[in-house]
């Protein structure tokens, strides 16, 4: 009764070849595929290992009767063989696992930073395509064995490979940290430096900011100079205007005399001598002086030159000459007199 379930059994483990590859096919996909989720699934169960093994069994008790006791003990110690493999590789599996996860978290931290974002993207993408590689060739390889005990060696071979990648990656994984680390801390110092020179920066923009406000007081400053010189051109082209004119030239040539020191002069001798003769003439001529001659009864004559020209240089009234005597201006007539104040004004 014993022996047709353990031949069903062994029967359901062995399939034609065309059911098994498009059971392999159908596997392949990450939708069909059970290892991608869970690690441990894409090992054959330890059940089924022990039918196979019991089915073997069973054919070897049939066979020869006189070994049954030493299958049987071999069957048991290759079952426990068969039980720490698989809970190894269940080991193994979540090792991977943490593996996987230390990975994400160190791509989250590279991310937080700004750097090498990518290349662990790729790296966790590359470990994810691997590990869905080495799950279909551990399935293949399953399938496809043909004794225990080349299962076990294959299984063997495959856990010192696992191990070595695990040592890898966690190498790998260090060496990373350690990178992030020091790009943290490059992040850190390229972050100061930006701070300090975003301060100096704020500092120049407020000296800019205070040197325009006094630039543009100076402009204020210069404007208002320039009004003012602009109010004093106008006022000096209107002088010079009424200057130009002959009539006008010889009232202000009388009034800079008037204002000169010389009119005390000529008062003072005009007090011992009685009142001159005045004779006021202008030469031709745009910066020509205004000549005043003073004539006292042919006693004594003074000349002075009055210039009300702008540009004229100090002094601008002197005595030209002087003598005793009579002049040569005898023969003209007066054209201006000495007032009651003792100035001198034009016509008689």
């Amino acid at each position: 009764m014993e022996e047709p379930d353990r031949r069903e059994a062994n029967g359901d483990a062995t399939q034609d070849p065309n059911g098994q590859e498009e059971h392999e096919q159908a596997d392949s996909s990450p939708e069909n595929n059970p290892a991608v989720n869970d690690p441990t699934e894409g090992s054959p169960p330890i059940e089924a290992l022990a039918k196979d093994a019991g089915s073997d069994g069973a054919a070897a008790e049939d066979a020869e009767g006189d070994q049954v006791g030493g299958k049987v003990a071999d069957l048991e110690r290759l079952r426990d063989r068969l039980e720490a493999k698989d809970r190894h590789i269940r080991e193994l599996y979540e090792e991977l696992a943490a593996a996987s996860l230390a990975a994400d978290e160190a791509r989250t931290r590279a991310e937080a930073v700004g750097l090498h974002a990518g290349d662990l993207e790729e790296e966790r993408v590359e470990l994810k395509e691997r590990l869905r590689a080495v799950e279909k060739e551990e399935r293949k390889r399953w399938r496809r064995r043909e004794g225990q005990d080349r299962r076990v060696a294959r299984l063997e071979r495959e856990i010192e490979r696992r191990e070595a990648e695990i040592e890898r990656l966690q190498d790998l994984l260090e060496g990373r940290k350690s990178e992030i680390e020091a790009y943290e801390g490059e992040f850190q110092d390229t972050l100061s430096r930006k701070d300090v020179a975003l301060a100096d920066a704020l500092r120049r923009v407020e000296g800019l900011q205070y040197d325009l406000e006094e630039r543009e007081n100076e402009v204020v400053e210069l404007r208002a100079t320039i009004d003012k010189l602009r109010a004093e051109l106008d006022l000096e082209y209107e002088l010079r205007r009424r200057i130009a004119e002959p009539a006008n030239r010889l009232r202000e040539g009388i009034d800079l005399f008037n204002g000169s020191e010389h009119l005390q002069t000529v008062n003072s001798i005009s007090k011992s001598l009685g009142q001159p003769k005045v004779l006021v003439a202008l030469e031709t001529g745009d910066s020509s002086p205004v000549i005043l001659t003073f004539v006292w009864e042919d006693i004594t004559w003074r000349t002075y030159h009055a210039n009300p020209g702008l540009a004229v240089r100090e002094p601008r009234v002197y005595l030209e000459s002087s003598g005793e005597g009579p002049t040569n201006v005898d023969g003209r007539p007066s054209n201006a007199h000495i007032g009651s104040d003792g100035r001198v004004i034009l016509g008689l």
